[in-house]
């Protein structure tokens, strides 16, 4: 993967991440489908820093 595209993906992930956490909070219904959408946007958002650090660093 070239840097500008793991650049490009990191991006995305972290903006994904942050949307669902905010859908986790305010519209998903239920506590098992908002502790779901928390989870699966924080990792969004840890993976998308953890590929923008991988990114940025990349030779």
């Amino acid at each position: 993967m070239t840097k500008q595209k793991g650049i490009i993906l990191s991006f995305c992930s972290i903006i994904l991440g942050f949307v669902l956490n905010g859908l986790a909070w305010t519209i998903l219904p239920g506590p098992t489908f908002s502790t779901m959408g928390l989870l699966i946007g924080l990792g969004l958002f840890i993976f998308g820093i953890v590929m923008f650090i991988a990114s940025v660093n990349k030779n």
